[in-house]
């Protein structure tokens, strides 16, 4: 006797939506492991170099950020904020000090010492970056991280970031609207 096997026919927005969701968690996984890769070669995680590129790059850096806005600029949920900030001050990387104007606020800001870990691993995701992308043409790549922001988003988050340059923390703005969001980043 002969058994059949029953094929299910994936309609076409089925594969085409899981085929995108799985390339996203590879790409990401990837991509991930990489950073950290990079990031260990200064003795820092990824987090703490994403929390150091948020304070090192804020408009106030020399002035200091509060820590919820440390958190809002970070990647990952921001449960960890406070033990991530003992690390990088417990490495000399970061000081925490009171607010002037409100000594129930504290403040976070790298250090001497940090600004030089955050350059150092700065040289090498940008080569990481230009290996990562080299197959995308400029438009494709802001097609990309246009069409990324709309499908997390939203067509209204995809609007909010703009590219204000090199250094545009648009980024730092995807995360603080994803905890606008309720926290989902």
């Amino acid at each position: 006797m002969r058994s059949t096997v029953h094929r299910l026919r994936e309609p076409r927005e089925v594969r085409l939506a899981r085929d995108a969701h799985v390339n996203v968690l590879v790409a990401a996984n990837r991509f991930a492991d990489e950073m950290e890769r990079r990031c260990r070669a200064d003795g820092i995680s990824h987090a703490q170099y994403v929390a150091l590129w948020v304070l090192c790059l804020s408009d106030d850096a020399d002035d200091g950020l509060p820590m919820r806005a440390l958190a809002d600029g970070l990647l990952n949920r921001a449960a960890d904020t406070t033990r991530l900030v003992d690390r990088l001050v417990d490495a000399g990387l970061a000081e925490r000090f009171p607010s002037p104007g409100d000594r129930r606020l504290v403040l976070v800001r790298a250090t001497a010492a940090g600004h030089d870990v955050f350059a150092r691993v700065t040289r090498r995701v940008r080569e990481f970056h230009r290996s990562q992308w080299a197959g995308l043409t400029e438009g494709e790549l802001e097609d990309l991280g246009h069409l990324l922001a709309k499908a997390l988003w939203g067509p209204a988050g995809d609007a909010e970031i703009d590219d204000d340059g090199p250094e545009s923390g648009s980024v730092v703005r995807a995360a603080a609207m994803g905890a606008e969001r309720g926290g989902q980043r």
